[in-house]
């Protein structure tokens, strides 16, 4: 009898394997290599140690060392229908904005493989600034292209004031063999409907490169820097307004700690005590990196950190590229970043990332396991989110 019950057990697990087997076989979502593949499996001894690497997963490590930030990609609907984006800027709503009362709003410009035949300003929405979507309304891109085969809109800068969203971006075109930059203003009430675009500065030749406008408003004054050209290289140069269209001629600024190498892009938001500042560097070529700064003169002297992050993920491989900032929290003081990046095959993303001030440069925020302060990023002590842009009497101080 005992034997009797052994032999009908191994039928059954000779049985099943063979099921098992034939169910690999004939399943339509594996190919028949793929099926084979897992059967051979089943039969080794030993676990592969290590898995093929195709080097196109973006979470891929690049090292074997823990990193230190855990970026999350953010998945947008460009209209180009790739989905890579660079350039973005975020701007917080404390009330919300649009058909659906979006809190969070991003300006970027598809980059698919660095083609800037794409590059226009687009627009998305979000209730948590993970998750995006296109509002109501909105027909991306925002901007009509320009009629050159080589022209481009390009670099947005957006935030909220008395009302409305004001954007500012950058137009690039070639004529006659000579190189002509334009930045352009467009305003909206609701997000989706945007008043025809107003010419505010304009440059050509070997003075034509404004890039990068990044603009801040408190108390009835605009404050305007970009990257331009200068006889010892690249500065970033600082304009006033009264009223964000007629603008003061270029002041000089200078950076503190940027040894050779030179800015290139940059976004900025004026704190309680400080200009706060995600700053793009480069050195020969395309050897972009991100770098906190700040400024204590009303960004006239520029304090530039160390480099921001070290890149440690296959989308971000090749360079890590134009960034925004939100404050959330004065004590400590806390941000959520939105930065773009590429990897070796030029495909563009952004990722977002929560960071932490301390000892004067930004910080990832440890993981919820690591950390004493397990509140999400963006809230408060009390519970409250808080970011702070552009501290206007619509955003909580």
């Amino acid at each position: 009898m005992p034997l009797l019950i052994a032999a009908l057990i191994f039928l059954l697990v000779v049985a099943g394997g063979l099921g098992s087997f034939l169910f690999l076989l004939i399943r339509y979502d594996l190919s028949p290599k793929i099926a084979i593949g897992k059967i051979k499996n089943r039969f080794r001894k030993t676990v592969p140690t290590q898995l093929p690497s195709f080097r196109d997963a973006p979470y891929r490590r690049l090292t074997e060392q823990t990193p230190r930030h855990h970026p999350v990609l953010v998945n947008l609907e460009t209209s180009e229908g790739t989905g890579q984006a660079c350039h973005p800027d975020v701007t917080y709503i404390k009330g919300g904005l649009g058909t659906e009362r979006w809190r969070y709003w991003m300006v970027c410009t598809p980059y698919p493989y660095a083609n800037f035949v794409h590059e226009n300003p687009e627009i998305f929405a979000s209730h948590d600034g993970i998750h995006w979507t296109i509002p109501d309304g909105v027909k991306n891109p925002l901007i009509s292209s320009p009629e050159g085969r080589r022209d481009y809109n390009s670099d947005p800068d957006m935030f909220f004031l008395n009302g409305e969203l004001w954007l500012y971006y950058r137009e690039t075109q070639f004529k006659s063999g000579l190189l002509e930059t334009r930045i352009w203003l467009t305003t909206s009430l609701d997000g989706a409907h945007w008043s025809s675009s107003v010419e505010v500065l304009a440059a050509r030749g070997d003075e034509a490169l404004l890039m990068s406008p990044a603009v801040t408003h408190e108390c009835g004054a605009f404050r305007m820097w970009t990257v331009d050209r200068a006889t010892s290289g690249l500065k970033i140069m600082r304009r006033d307004s009264t009223d964000g269209v007629r603008w003061g001629p270029p002041i000089p600024c200078s950076l503190v700690g940027l040894s050779e190498r030179e800015p290139w892009h940059l976004d900025v938001i004026r704190e309680e005590d400080r200009l706060s500042a995600l700053l793009v560097s480069v050195k020969a070529g395309a050897n972009w990196r991100l770098h906190y700064a700040h400024s204590l003169d009303e960004g006239n002297t520029w304090n530039v950190e160390r480099f921001l992050l070290e890149p440690a993920y296959e989308f971000e491989e090749a360079f890590q590229y134009r960034a925004t900032l939100l404050k959330t929290s004065s004590n400590p003081a806390k941000y959520r970043i939105w930065y773009s990046a590429a990897n070796r095959r030029q495909m563009h993303s952004i990722a977002h990332l929560a960071m932490v001030r301390r000892n004067g440069n930004l910080e990832p925020v440890p993981e919820p396991g690591n950390q004493h302060d397990r509140r999400p990023a963006g809230e408060s002590a009390d519970g409250e989110e808080r970011p702070m842009t552009q501290m206007t009497d619509e955003m909580v101080p």
